[in-house]
């Protein structure tokens, strides 16, 4: 027990030099130096430590309430969440208050034996009401994690969450324990229970080096993924930039040459003349323009009829001279292509 730990400070020290006060890890640092806590607790009391018989430190009391905040931050929840450590952690010091004040009290009114009974009644009543409480705060937090995916789709989107369902599972296994640790030890009125516990403290040892290794792997692994992403941003970005300023380059070359008005313009006539390729020059004007390359070209085209059909000095020039004018190669194919762009006809549209 004292070997776990001594892993878990350990742990605990590491996790901190290397994450520091990074909120997405600190409360789950805190839970493995709590547990190591409690364990070691547990060790100096098999010991007889002479101070332990004023006080035990509730430590088990902010397993589930730590565990509560490292899920809602690490999800990146914790404003749509309550903050259940800020309500909790002054009862935690309250309670040890209260056994410190009232039990050097106690002590020094009742004979050695009815001061050990009160003793391991008071902290068993204690312990009871912290399973009970805990366990209703790791169910709930189990619900956020089953049932509320909704909330945290970007982080699920870096991390399958497939750990923290192994450590749920581990978890319950050890409030299994719990439960059948406290049930013996009321049963058997307080007396000769402790062997019953031995089974949750190798339990929690399990815990704190699945959950100190893991949290290791699981840092680096999410680090490293979310340095790719935004390596793979940063590139995307420029090169969207780039595009950006090809295709504006693209523009003002078919506009300045008027280069719509030619009615055999092709893709890959276009593509010679830019010395590019024809699946370069499509991917442009896809990305830039979300049109291909024969709607982008009759855009122009029409709106360059427009200004015609709208000129005085052409009113009585027919639509078809207007439409081969304008780079299209048949009365129809201008038809179909101005009401598309406009919503009316060319002949609506002069009048």
């Amino acid at each position: 027990m004292i070997v776990s730990a001594i892993h878990g400070f350990v742990f605990s020290f590491f996790l901190f030099k290397k994450t520091g006060l990074d909120k997405n890890t600190i409360f789950l640092n805190l839970l493995i130096l709590v547990i190591a806590l409690n364990n070691l607790q547990s060790w100096l009391l098999a010991k007889d430590f002479l101070v332990l018989d004023y006080i035990q430190i509730p430590w088990h009391f902010l397993i589930a309430p730590l565990f509560y905040s490292f899920v809602i931050n690490y999800l990146q929840i914790e404003k749509s969440f309550f903050n259940i450590i800020k309500v909790l952690f002054p009862f935690f010091l309250i309670s040890i208050i209260f056994q410190v004040v009232s039990f050097s009290f106690i002590k020094d009114s009742a004979t050695s034996s009815e001061y050990d009974l009160f003793y391991e009644k008071y902290t068993s009543i204690e312990e009871l009401v912290s399973f009970f409480i805990s366990i209703s705060i790791f169910f709930y937090c189990f619900h956020i994690i089953r049932y509320k995916k909704e909330l945290f789709k970007g982080v699920l989107s870096y991390d399958s969450l497939k750990w923290l369902n192994t450590f749920i599972f581990l978890a319950l296994i050890s409030y299994a324990l719990w439960a059948l640790a406290v049930g013996v030890k009321f049963s058997l009125q307080f007396k000769d229970f402790i062997a019953f516990y031995y089974p949750l403290r190798v339990m929690t040892t399990v815990l704190i080096y699945w959950l100190g290794y893991e949290l290791v792997y699981m840092l680096r692994q999410v680090k490293e993924r979310k340095l790719i992403r935004q390596n793979n941003l940063k590139k995307t970005d420029a090169q969207n930039n780039n595009n950006l300023q090809k295709f504006r380059d693209l523009e003002n070359y078919i506009i300045n040459n008027r280069r719509f008005l030619d009615n055999l313009l092709s893709l890959e006539t276009l593509a010679n003349e830019l010395r590019m390729s024809t699946s370069q020059l499509s991917k442009i004007i896809n990305e830039q323009s979300a049109k291909n390359f024969n709607q982008l070209i009759n855009e122009y085209r029409v709106n360059y009829s427009k200004e015609l059909l709208k000129n005085q000095e052409y009113n009585l020039y027919t639509i078809t001279s207007i439409a081969l004018e304008s780079g299209f190669n048949s009365k129809s194919t201008f038809y179909n292509a101005f009401k598309k762009h406009t919503g009316v006809t060319p002949s609506q549209f002069r009048n």
